[in-house]
């Protein structure tokens, strides 16, 4: 017998909130110190009914990792669809990981950190799609050296750039000085800075640049596994 839609429904309702609770506790306990029983027992799921959903916590953390992984090169590359020079390019994949850490905290510090965690095809996998994801600011970067917009700074520059907007996760606070659409600025002026991003002499700011709205950033980078303090994840 086929299940019936409501209970599908229920089924998509229950993995919802196993990668939801999982995503917190990795990001508060680390993926170590997180057992399978308390992730089912944090969603209020029996533990032997959770492995209908998840062979292993192992699982969870892949199924975490790539949808962080799949959001963000998404969302980088809708955004960078209609932006053809290179410091806007630029500005706009600082503007996209700024938001998208800013965001989504917790599910970012635990694909940044806990998916080492994974061994075997699964860790190929995920690295692989990081790799990509880092090709494409890497690409960026020398196009922008090519037309003489940025300084040659090498490779060290692709992993500072990218540091630097990953550590928002970190110690973004919405109630602090800044909301997001305004931490997104910041740093992309200060990414053009560290590129020396100029049009003939003229040093390059955000704000010289056509760049998208705020609002579709913030729309393009929600993910939806992320435990939010207004949507409690038990």
């Amino acid at each position: 017998m086929k299940p019936t839609a409501p209970r599908r429904a229920q089924s998509a309702r229950t993995q919802f909130q196993l990668l939801r609770t999982a995503c917190r506790l990795f990001s508060e306990r680390g993926f170590h110190g997180t057992g399978i029983r308390d992730i089912a027992e944090a969603a209020g799921v029996a533990v032997s009914g959770m492995y209908y959903y998840a062979s292993s916590k192992d699982e969870l953390l892949e199924a975490v990792t790539r949808r962080v992984m799949d959001v963000l090169a998404t969302s980088s590359a809708e955004t960078l669809r209609d932006i053809d020079d290179p410091a806007g390019r630029l500005a706009a994949l600082i503007a996209v990981h700024v938001a998208f850490h800013a965001r989504n905290p917790r599910a970012a510090q635990v694909a940044d950190h806990e998916f080492q965690a994974l061994t075997g095809q699964a860790r190929e996998e995920v690295q692989r799609m990081r790799d990509a994801y880092e090709q494409v600011w890497a690409e960026t970067l020398r196009a922008g050296v090519r037309a003489g917009v940025f300084e040659d700074r090498g490779s060290v520059a692709r992993l500072a750039l990218i540091q630097m907007a990953t550590g928002v996760a970190h110690w973004y606070r919405p109630n602090g000085e800044l909301d997001i659409p305004q931490l997104c600025e910041r740093f992309a002026d200060m990414g053009l800075a560290l590129m020396g991003a100029n049009h003939d002499g003229h040093l390059l700011r955000v704000r010289d640049l056509a760049l998208p709205a705020p609002e579709l950033l913030l729309e393009r980078v929600e993910l939806s596994i992320e435990p939010r303090d207004e949507e409690p994840a038990s």
